[in-house]
């Protein structure tokens, strides 16, 4: 079982798209945890400081809720933390599938597959996975962006 360099390129290369998308689902893991609890915090406070003799805080709180809402609305870090941690997890999968197939714990069944066939269906695996990431990415993007630009006008 030898791997020919297109497959060992491929190899890496998922390897690098498991990493960059678990790095992207962390940052806006943190983004959105940072934006959810900002928005609490300031929410909770503003009964608080609506009370106080100088309510011109309560105003800029106000505001700043708002703002929170409004990026919280537009760029949706939730959506996009799930969106790259399953991808991540996918490949993930796919790459330890494939792992299994070519080590010596494989099933008889999966001895009997040739490992150009065992790479070939990592590939397809890979590649789809890859593909509707792409495709979920940018619908997800492009139509959100659209819908929101259609109600502002």
């Amino acid at each position: 079982m030898t791997e020919t360099p297109f497959e060992q390129s491929f190899l890496e290369h998922v390897e690098e798209r498991i990493h960059w998308h678990k790095r992207t689902a962390n940052r806006t893991m943190f983004q959105f945890i940072g934006l959810r609890l900002g928005l609490v915090f300031v929410s909770a406070a503003l009964p608080a400081l609506v009370l106080m003799k100088d309510n011109s805080w309560a105003i800029y709180a106000s505001i700043l809720v708002a703002a929170l809402t409004g990026l919280d609305t537009q760029f949706q870090w939730g959506e996009e933390w799930r969106h790259f941690r399953s991808t991540q997890l996918a490949l993930e999968r796919s790459r330890r599938d494939y792992e299994r197939r070519t080590s010596a714990f494989a099933t008889e069944a999966e001895v009997d597959i040739p490992y150009n066939e065992k790479f070939a269906i990592f590939y397809s695996e890979a590649e789809s996975i890859l593909q509707a990431e792409t495709e979920r990415f940018f619908k997800f993007r492009i139509t959100q962006w659209k819908q929101q630009a259609g109600r502002a006008s």
